[in-house]
């Protein structure tokens, strides 16, 4: 018998069950072993007699069981039935590891994210603890289920299948009908959770995903600011050129110009920046962010199908006459820059600021005093930063800008020392402070009225609350995640020629400010006149006198 297990060391597990058995099996697993993050987040709510007591705590359990239930039953089909289990148990136990792991919950966002992370990015995430995970809670029970003998019985498979599902279509409905009440408040009050339910989570946000994806494909692009055009004919000796960083990750609340204990902005101090301590982003991640700061529809009315459809800020300006470009260093301009000329730096292959897929921020401004003096003023410049992209930050800097220690030199940040992350989160921001040092260097030589605007896409989680990265629901995320950095920066020419301007931001630094109201300013520092330009969402208009 020994030598027989030796030859076929999964013999043993040869078991034979019926499909119903079969599928509450799996139900147990996935809400025991797979849902870790949820009755974390279910604990805090029910504990003592919290949100409708031990009753609705059963019953609700009793209702998630049904849901799982319901999606193997569908599932166990022969031929197909096994092949769908197992890679569920593996995509599920990946999820099951990001969101234990980082906090995360898995909407419809967090699924956009996973689809446009670039390779580097997504090799930073392959870490030996989710190797490890995927191979304990994935494909060890995947290989055990493989190796069931399950009941198929394909002439009553159908009826089998129709009548559990029915039964358990009929248990939910018993369980909502008894605590509707119940049922309702929690589904409005605590929507979150739901995120966290795996594997309905990252089921049903990509399905929500696929849809918005293939909504408004082939429908023309809507024009936006047709009458768009400059206040004033160009002046070829007041050339104006702005460029306009978007950063990546990069929260205001360790910002040495917000008030941070470090001095994580030295060079942009010296600089004498106009820097906004209120300032606010349109959403969590950049897949939402940047679409949206270039929108003129603001957060309170933003949505990604019409902004996806309609021109945006770097149409109307190259309408109006002036020059725009795009150079990239962080996977994509979500499709903002699709109609301006673009360059992707974000795979350049240079010695010294490029390995691995990845490139510092080194290389988009390497070579910007030659870029700035082939523009054709007026002009607009959008360098987008990789910036603190994490969770790989120790991979975002050079050793010069290694200031703080210890370290976190790893992807695996969950792992280290809260203090070291936010060392090594330090340090990037250090980093930026220097690519916009240089940025502001390479403008104040030139031969004309220069300026600088710089924001954050959105913030980033080190661990606060056990919640790492970013990309949470809006509505329940913490500031870390959307108080951002914003700065403008006058060259002296620029002040001279437009006082007004100037003063009027530098007045404004301590008012709510954000994403909103970068299309609007952008727009009235180039003199752009146009029917969709609201003046009151412009930084550098209406306090003059």
């Amino acid at each position: 018998m020994s030598a027989i297990l030796l030859r076929r060391p999964f013999a043993a597990f040869r078991l034979r069950l019926s499909s119903p058995v079969a599928a509450l099996l799996l139900s147990a697993y996935f809400l025991l072993a797979l849902n870790h993050s949820l009755w974390r987040a279910l604990w805090p709510l029910f504990h003592g007699g919290g949100a409708g007591g031990a009753g609705f705590f059963v019953s609700l359990c009793l209702f998630l069981v049904c849901y799982l239930n319901l999606l193997f039953t569908l599932l166990l089909w022969p031929r197909v039935g096994k092949p769908l289990v197992c890679a569920l148990l593996l995509v599920s136990a990946a999820a099951a590891y990001f969101m234990d792991s980082y906090g995360v919950a898995l909407d419809r966002d967090m699924i956009e994210n996973v689809f446009q992370t670039n390779p580097s990015e997504a090799r930073a995430l392959v870490t030996p603890a989710l190797l490890w995970h995927l191979a304990l809670y994935g494909a060890l029970p995947a290989l055990l289920f493989a190796r069931l003998r399950i009941a198929w019985a394909p002439r009553r498979q159908w009826l089998r299948a129709l009548a559990g599902a029915l039964a358990t279509l009929a248990l939910a409905a018993g369980l909502f009908g008894l605590s509707s009440k119940q049922y309702i408040y929690f589904a409005r009050n605590h929507r979150d959770v739901y995120d966290l339910f795996n594997p309905y989570n990252y089921l049903s946000a990509g399905v929500r995903y696929a849809r918005h994806a293939l909504a408004g494909q082939g429908q023309p692009l809507q024009p936006l600011g047709s009458d768009a055009r400059l206040a004033a004919p160009p002046d070829p000796a007041h050339p104006r050129l702005v460029v306009l960083v978007v950063g990546e990750t990069a929260r205001a609340q360790d910002q040495g110009l917000q008030g941070y204990a470090r001095d994580t902005t030295p060079e942009l101090a010296a600089a004498g920046v106009d820097y906004f301590t209120d300032a606010h982003s349109c959403g969590t991640a950049t897949a939402v962010s940047v679409p949206c700061m270039f929108s003129h529809l603001g957060r309170a009315h933003y949505n990604e199908d019409v902004a996806r459809r309609t021109e945006n800020l770097l149409d109307i300006l190259q309408r109006a006459g002036v020059a725009v470009q795009w150079r990239d260093n962080d996977n994509g301009c979500k499709g903002v820059c699709k109609r301006v000329p673009t360059e992707d730096l974000s795979d350049a292959a240079i010695p010294g600021l490029c390995a691995g897929g990845d490139c510092l921020d080194d290389v988009l401004v390497r070579d910007l005093p030659a870029k700035l003096a082939a523009l054709r003023a007026p002009a607009l410049l959008v360098l987008h930063l990789k910036g603190s992209h994490g969770p790989a930050y120790y991979r975002r800097y050079t050793p010069a800008f290694r200031r703080f220690a210890p370290t976190c030199d790893t992807a695996e940040v969950q792992t280290c020392d809260h203090a070291a992350i936010v060392n090594t989160y330090d340090d990037t921001l250090l980093y930026t402070d220097h690519i916009l040092g240089r940025v502001i260097a390479d403008l104040r030589a030139l031969p004309a009225e220069t300026a600088l605007v710089y924001l954050s896409d959105h913030g980033e989680s080190l661990g606060e609350n056990g919640i790492y990265l970013h990309g949470m629901d809006y509505r329940v995320a913490p500031p870390e995640q959307t108080h951002i950095p914003l700065l403008v920066w006058f060259s002296p020419a620029w002040k001279a020629a437009q006082p007004a301007q100037a003063a009027c931001v530098a007045s404004r630094t301590h008012r709510p400010a954000g994403q909103d109201n970068l299309f609007h300013t952008v727009l009235g520092l180039f003199g752009v006149r146009t029917s969709v330009y609201r003046p009151e969402l412009d930084l550098a208009h209406g306090c003059a006198g």
